[in-house]
């Protein structure tokens, strides 16, 4: 039982936590005030890992996805929320092609998307969220890119619109007069590609400046100090766009520059801070605060008087990723911010080993994998593996990964291409060009604005199950007098149905969480008062009176299919599939000739003879009581109010209202048995049952329930009828049930999908029978393994067959340590 404080405890506890803030200074509170809003509203993550970048009609997108959660902590942890949403969908005719809920374990799993054969070739976007997501908007939901077309179809974004744009970043968000600041620019063209661009700036007189060109997809920075009532002017070029005039950045006339070099050196990150507010900033105090995961990392009081303020930061200070550092006065006063990745001092990858050095067509490979970090010591974890065919499958440079998008991708504004390219020991410029990028990216995850969002709860909870939410209410607009009694029944297309029960509150709103079934279903509910009338039965509600709903969709968000990668690079390839399209095209012809086509036939008959029904052959199909289940008996809750008072010499002993526990069934001449010490032995279409699993049994699944009261024919269950037997016969076991003409009633009805259910790869065996059927294998998807598990020693072994083609082998290895580290790696070899 929930108890409440004494009202004069609870009153002191307000009153020294209300001084305990007043005794804050204003950093402090808003220290506090941080640590608050991630412990309510800790940001959620989620990233799917599918087999291949690309698909052809009719193939399966094979997905595994990976679910964490930072709250403050050190490491992130998995997930708390159990359904996943992911949908598959062209926003630019705003339709979805396929939408599937992956349930999620400690924050992974698994599922798949089969893509419809008559699918229009194009692009097409794959969208992942949690319910807890919904608090954030579109900004932290998962996104990623396909093209869906035939292979060795190049594709290129259509347009020809030459069109510049050109943006100009101040470091630390402002440009001030007469003080130094690096500023970041970044080109793009009409459709958001980047592109390479030159410029100059010239000032009121013509003069020409200084000159600026790109270094990094249409990125680059330079220093610039604008002096007092001077006016500047930008013109830039790119290989499509002539000379074009452009706005240059505005520049304030007092205020602050937040200045870092994260390349001062190896270890160490220079930081200077500089203002032109003179005497004015005299007795004032400054603050440099780091903010990192959810937490804060760091913070450095300054001295405002001085005009300039340097300080030297050690890398080894932070853990690996990105860092806001926000600079303010006393006041809270929001005055720069400045973003800086730390690159990490240590990064796990994979080793990979095959058994042979070289593999011909068809042939098993065994490949053994070694999860390590930069000092070769084991790492454990779980992790996704695919292997393709690099020939049919086009690899895009530099793509986002499980590590770039956890690290980068998710954390700031806007897309990014080639994520990866700032992650590769082989790019020497990798830093200094992510340090760019982060001048012209600004943050995404947090801004102190949303501190504002602490007074109220989130919208939004932590799904632990599939939800179901509605409300009873009346036709006439009156308010609902008292809770209602709910029962729910999930009708799957196999097996039992799933019965859940409730209770409304007293505004007749109700909930169902942590409901837990696969595959599209019926859900059905009823709805009724717990009370009983002269007549004994209880007060239903109206079909009118109640509604259901299932989680809303969010809106389409569209997406920049230009930043897709060019399908050109497939003509280095055009030979090799040439032979996949001709093996392609035989298969089809193979399958086709197998089908004949039919002319219009008229087949006349009679009903064959139905199936015995072997049910109730102990008895001969003859009980000494038997009861139709119609419809009239649907509104009962369970069995046990079916049989009260409706036989002579047959009673039901308990509260039939509840199953918890179970009432018995007194038959007038029967004993007990151990079994069932209250009398009467239940069965279920001719099978022993246990009390409970009949009281759950939905009433309009039951087709009749048989009651054998004499010792003659109880006598042929043994000891089990002793008491008398009751058996209850359902729709689903009748052997010539037609479900068509069993209609499920209820106050309402809604169809919903649930987990999509959890598939295995095929992957052939190498032993062919001559008798099967004609084949050949050139698949692109050669192996999927969502479940790779390294043990204490960091070692997992997986083997797959090859195909008959010689292509290049890609292995794709991504997933999450047990530390919480993203890993991603890959490994190539030829076939021979």
């Amino acid at each position: 039982m929930k108890k409440s404080l004494p009202i004069f405890l609870l009153s002191g506890f307000l009153v020294f936590y209300a001084s305990s803030l007043f005794a804050q200074t204003p950093i402090e509170k808003l220290t506090t005030s941080f640590k608050d809003y991630n412990s309510t509203f800790p940001w959620e993550k989620v990233y799917l890992h599918t087999d291949k970048a690309h698909y052809v009609l009719n193939d399966t997108i094979w997905i595994k996805a990976y679910g964490m959660i930072e709250n403050g902590g050190e490491a992130p942890l998995a997930t708390k929320s159990v359904p996943l949403y992911v949908d598959l969908y062209d926003a630019k005719f705003e339709r979805y092609i396929d939408r599937i809920i992956i349930r999620l374990e400690e924050g992974q799993g698994q599922g798949d998307i089969i893509l419809p054969r008559d699918l229009e070739h194009g692009a097409y976007s794959l969208r992942a969220y949690t319910q807890w997501m919904k608090n954030f908007g579109d900004q932290a939901y998962f996104y990623k890119d396909i093209w869906v077309g035939e292979l060795g179809e190049g594709w290129k974004y259509a347009g020809s619109d030459s069109k510049l744009n050109l943006g100009f970043f101040p470091e630390g968000g402002d440009l001030v007069e007469g003080i130094k600041s690096k500023i970041g620019f970044k080109a793009t063209d009409a459709y958001g590609r980047s592109t390479d661009v030159i410029g100059y700036i010239l000032n009121s007189s013509s003069d020409t400046l200084l000159r600026f060109q790109s270094e990094h997809l249409g990125m680059g920075s330079f220093t610039f100090t604008s002096k007092e009532n001077e006016s500047y002017e930008v013109y830039a070029k790119s290989s499509e766009q002539d000379w074009k005039k452009f706005a240059f950045s505005n520049i304030q006339k007092q205020g602050y520059v937040l200045d870092f070099d994260p390349l001062y050196s190896d270890e160490e990150v220079k930081v200077e801070i500089r203002h032109n507010l003179g005497n004015a900033n005299d007795g004032k105090k400054l603050f440099l605060i780091g903010l990192s995961k959810g937490q804060k990392v760091y913070e450095k009081e300054f001295d405002a008087k001085h005009t300039t303020n340097s300080i030297i930061i050690s890398k080894e200070d932070f853990y690996p990723g990105l860092v806001t550092f926000t600079l303010m006065d006393e006041q809270t006063t929001l005055l720069a911010e400045r973003l800086v990745y730390f690159f990490p001092f240590s990064r796990a990858t994979a080793a990979f080993k095959t058994a042979k050095a070289e593999y011909v067509p068809k042939e098993r490979v065994l490949l053994e994998i070694s999860v390590i970090d930069e000092f070769q010591r084991a790492i454990e974890g779980n992790f996704s593996v695919s292997v393709t065919d690099a020939f049919q499958v086009l690899q895009p440079d530099n793509a986002e990964n499980i590590h770039s998008y956890f690290l980068l991708s998710s954390e700031v504004k806007g897309e990014i291409e080639q994520p990866d390219y700032y992650f590769n020991s082989e790019n020497p410029n990798a830093e200094k060009y992510l340090d760019i990028l982060l001048l012209t990216q600004g943050w995404r995850r947090f801004s102190w604005e949303h501190l504002a969002k602490l007074s109220s709860p989130p919208n939004y909870g932590f799904e632990e199950g599939l939800t179901l939410t509605g409300k009873v209410y009346k036709v006439n607009e009156k308010p609902i007098e008292e809770p209602h009694e709910l029962r729910i029944l999930v009708n799957h297309r196999f097996g039992m149905p799933i019965v859940y029960e409730g209770v409304s509150n007293e505004f007749g709103e109700f909930s169902f969480i942590g409901m837990d079934y696969q595959d599209s279903v019926g859900i059905y509910l009823q709805a009724y008062t717990e009370r009983e009338k002269s007549n004994g039965k209880t007060t239903e509600v109206k079909r009118n009176e109640v509604s259901m709903t299932i989680p809303e969709t969010p809106k389409f968000q569209e997406r920049n299919k230009a930043l897709l990668p060019s399908g050109d690079k497939f003509e280095d390839f055009d030979n090799y599939l040439v032979s996949v399209k001709e093996a392609r095209n035989l298969m089809e012809q193979f399958r086709l000739s197998q089908e004949i086509e039919l002319g219009e036939v008229t087949v006349k008959g009679r009903r064959s003879q139905p199936i015995p029904d072997k049910r109730a052959i102990q008895y001969n199909d003859a009980p000494d009581r038997s009861l139709p289940v119609t419809k009239e008996f649907y509104y009962f809750q369970n069995i046990f109010q079916v049989l009260r008072g409706r036989f002579p010499g047959v009673n039901v002993v308990g509260d039939v209202f509840s199953i918890n526990p179970v009432p018995s069934v007194i038959i007038r001449g029967g004993g007990a048995t151990f079994e069932n010490a209250g009398g009467a032995t239940f069965f279920i279409d001719g099978m022993r049952a246990m009390p409970g699993m009949v009281a759950i049994l939905p009433v309009s699944e039951i087709e009749r329930i048989d009651i054998l009261t004499g010792l003659s024919k109880g006598s042929l269950f043994g000891n089990d009828g002793a008491g008398g037997v009751i058996n209850v016969l359902t729709k689903a076991g009748n052997p010539n049930r037609n479900p068509a003409d069993d209609p499920i009633t209820g106050n309402a009805a809604i169809k919903a999908k649930g987990y999509v259910p959890v598939r295995e790869f095929y992957s052939p065996s190498g032993v062919y029978d001559i008798n099967a059927p004609f084949a050949i294998d050139f698949r692109s998807t050669i192996y999927w393994n969502p479940n790779v598990v390294t043990d204490n020693t960091g070692k997992a072994h997986i083997e797959f067959l090859l195909t008959e083609s010689k292509p290049e082998v890609f292995v794709n290895l991504q997933g999450i340590s047990t530390s919480g580290e993203p890993i991603y790696a890959t490994y190539r070899f030829q076939v021979k």
